[in-house]
């Protein structure tokens, strides 16, 4: 998968902005502050329709504007002697009043669901702010889970909406339980706590199911990836560690029976809280070398490492499961890393059908495919190969 060419108006501090970019490693160099970053934003907000910077699109539309646009020509990989397939696509949002109406078009075709949408652009992105993987909280660890592997299983993607839609039920149905005597009436409004828990627990294990599916398929190749870019050959690994209270390790066999016995286990302590301790929206997961947890004790440096290895690796993980490369995104990745390692990580980076890097020094590159001066919302080409 390639991006061929990239739309943008009125996107941050962009105006109006077209490029034609080719396969390989694309280089965008330039000051601090100059748009750099916005460039590959807009391709994560084209391929998910979310920012993975800012909570609200109405902050991605340029000042003193009311809608903005996003468009590419992404290239397929060509089916055997058929020439190669070219999809375009269209993102726009516009807004009115308090609410923001967007947009989304499939050649010229409106598409309106964002299951649909997803996967029709692959991005595989690091930002600097990706650190949160590691020193954050649980739930952006959550968030980046639902996001990738929503992006390669839709059914994924309906199945965390009917979670939550039935999480909310059961614990609308516990804290109307211990507020009100009448049980009958809360039953009559929300169900019984066996429908609910049945309807949780349906979600929910396949929840659980597809996140271990993801993290054994991963792990070899996060070990490796790491290997590759540290040069260490201490044990590198990210351990799921599911939220069911039931649950130990090695003991993933049956989901839906440890599921159960979590609900069971917890029935005295989720009336107490009016809020259900089990299941998917407790999960973790950790970064452990050489044993030790990477949140805690691990360095700045070594927390980095640990997410670009997780980035790289990642990509690789969409290769093998879609047949496919996705395109690989890489915002200044390379400043805080010595010479031998922005070396690896570039040499990664070329792996991929297209790679695009952010930096503010072009000393760094090497060589690539296509080289792109950015300033003040202006794009610029230094050198293009065919």
């Amino acid at each position: 998968m390639v991006v061929k060419s990239l739309r943008l108006s009125n996107f941050r501090n962009y105006a109006s902005q077209e490029l034609q970019l080719p396969p390989g490693l694309v280089a965008f160099t330039g000051d601090n502050g100059q748009g750099k970053t916005n460039l590959l934003e807009a391709v994560c907000v084209l391929a998910t329709t979310k920012s993975p910077l800012v909570e609200r699109d109405r902050e991605l539309i340029r000042w003193n504007e009311r809608a903005a646009r996003l468009g590419a020509e992404v290239e397929l990989p060509p089916p055997p002697n058929r020439p190669a397939d070219v999809r375009r696509l269209e993102y726009s949002w516009r807004v009115e009043g308090q609410k923001v109406e967007r947009e989304m078009k499939v050649g010229g075709v409106p598409e309106s669901a964002v299951a649909a949408w997803l996967g029709q652009l692959q991005v595989v992105s690091f930002f600097p702010h990706d650190s949160v993987l590691v020193d954050g909280e649980p739930e952006a660890r959550r968030r980046f889970l639902n996001l990738e592997l929503g992006k390669i299983w839709p059914a994924y993607f309906a199945d965390i909406a009917k979670y939550r839609r039935a999480l909310l039920q059961r614990n609308a149905y516990i804290k109307a339980t211990y507020d009100t005597p009448n049980r009958r009436e809360t039953e009559e409004k929300y169900g019984s706590l066996g429908e609910l828990n049945r309807a949780l627990i349906s979600y929910g294990s396949r929840i659980l199911a597809a996140r271990s599916r993801f993290f054994a398929e991963i792990s070899p190749l996060l070990s490796e990836t790491h290997q590759r870019l540290s040069g260490l050959d201490g044990p590198f690994e990210i351990e799921y560690l599911p939220g069911l209270s039931a649950w130990r390790r090695g003991d993933e066999s049956d989901w839906s029976r440890l599921f159960l016995s979590s609900l069971e286990r917890d029935h005295s302590d989720d009336f107490r809280r009016s809020s259900t301790q089990s299941g998917p929206h407790r999960d973790e997961f950790a970064f452990k070398l050489a044993g030790v947890d990477l949140r805690r004790y691990g360095s700045q440096g070594q927390q980095r490492l640990a997410v670009l290895s997780l980035k790289i690796a990642l990509a690789h993980w969409v290769r093998e499961t879609l047949g496919d490369d996705p395109i690989l995104l890489l915002d200044d990745a390379l400043s805080e890393l010595d010479a031998t390692r922005r070396e690896l990580l570039l040499e990664e980076a070329k792996s991929f059908a297209q790679s695009v890097v952010t930096a503010t020094d072009a000393t760094f590159l090497g060589s690539v495919a296509a080289h792109f001066r950015v300033n003040d919302g202006k794009v610029e080409p230094v050198l293009t190969t065919a």
